[in-house]
């Protein structure tokens, strides 16, 4: 990688050094981005809201493998040793899917840690009493709702939300080799291959239903009909955006490596189509949910999912041309990035119909852009 781009990742990452703990966790009263707006919520009480740690961590662990600066490696190890000491029974699925990734990567870049290998299963079991049992025709298979719900729904259904649990699960399988780990993600993922259908909510308050819209080619926001939640005012069940596609295709490629269902591998190539043909503009920026905005974050994600295609599909036709279009979209992602102004939140205004609201989702994508910039090295060797 190039100096001009280093040199921009680490002006980026330093606030994010900057705000951090020694012990893990959010310093807010020095963070930029701990601030109210839509969604936002501390999962711990007086404590910051951490939806951004996971892919933070990743950043962090990958410059320090790149530079040998070692600060990078301690703040990440710290952010993971904090999640996994206070994550508890009662938060959100999507906190305790992060700290179960967040446990994985440690464990890619650090020797197991009895800690963290006990902390996953702690984890994962918190998750199974809230696991429902859902049912689609003639087909069964258990679902984690998120942990809270809206209107009549005691399932939110977020697909962003759940399949970062979901890769939890795959992780936390990696972990500790625990076959039933697997099976819960495998029986999981139907709620990302089974479709989505309206009116499909339970009189428990749970979906029957799946989260994958055929007429979209990509997985709904959510399967509920509601907008005024973060980001967007679209309605989460007329809509997809690419939080969740790299994050549910981040789940399914993960979890093809140890099942090998077709229909994982044609929903994540179906949605990265979809993100390249509906969100990609002609000098490759990508926006969040269709042409909307130009975010160097839903860039950065756009180049990831066809990096995480690659081990699967590298030599069929249809990655050939997904991977000339992502390289239009890395080339953009690194004209920009090192002229980026943090205050500006890392997105060129198009149609001004995204939001940076709130701020801790703005956090995410500057972390998501940085990915895509390390991840986008591998495209230029193929």
């Amino acid at each position: 990688m190039d100096q001009r781009l280093m040199g921009a990742i680490e002006r980026i990452l330093k606030p994010f050094v900057g705000e951090a703990l020694p012990d893990g966790g959010i310093d807010v009263a020095q963070s930029q981005w701990q601030k109210p707006g839509r969604g936002f919520g501390p999962v711990f009480p007086g404590g910051p809201d951490v939806r951004y740690l996971r892919f933070l961590v990743e950043a962090l662990y990958r410059m320090s493998e790149l530079t040998g600066n070692e600060t990078y490696r301690r703040v990440a190890d710290a952010h993971v040793r904090f999640m996994a000491r206070v994550i508890h029974e009662t938060h959100q699925t999507w906190a305790m899917g992060n700290a179960l990734e967040m446990i994985g990567l440690y464990n890619r870049y650090n020797q197991p840690d009895a800690n963290l290998i006990e902390a996953t299963r702690r984890i994962v079991n918190w998750a199974r009493r809230r696991r429902v049992r859902t049912s689609i025709g003639e087909l069964s298979y258990d679902h984690f709702p998120c942990g809270y719900g809206t209107d009549n729904a005691k399932d939110a259904g977020w697909t962003n939300d759940l399949s970062m649990f979901g890769s939890g699960l795959v992780w936390s399988y990696e972990i500790t080799g625990d076959e039933s780990v697997l099976e819960d993600a495998v029986s999981f993922a139907e709620y990302f291959v089974q479709p989505w259908r309206p009116n499909a909510l339970r009189p428990d308050g749970y979906w029957g239903c799946g989260s994958w819209r055929d007429d979209l080619g990509s997985w709904v926001i959510g399967p509920l009909h509601y907008s005024g939640f973060e980001s967007t005012n679209l309605y989460g069940d007329e809509a997809s955006w690419v939080f969740s596609t790299v994050t549910c295709i981040d789940y399914l490629t993960r979890l093809y490596r140890y099942k090998t269902d077709p229909r994982f591998l044609d929903r994540c190539i179906r949605a990265t189509q979809w993100t390249f043909e509906k969100c990609q503009f002609e000098d490759g920026g990508v926006g969040m949910c269709g042409r909307d905005d130009k975010w160097l974050g839903t860039t950065g994600d756009a180049i990831r999912q066809v990096v995480m295609l690659k081990p699967f599909v590298g030599n069929q036709p249809v990655f050939q041309s997904l991977l000339n279009i992502a390289k239009r979209s890395y080339t953009y992602l690194c004209d920009r990035l090192p002229k980026a102004d943090i205050a500006e939140h890392g997105v060129e205004w198009v149609t001004h119909t995204t939001l940076a609201d709130p701020l801790v989702n703005v956090a995410a994508l500057w972390a998501s852009a940085l990915l895509g910039v390390m991840d986008g090295e591998e495209m230029k060797e193929v």
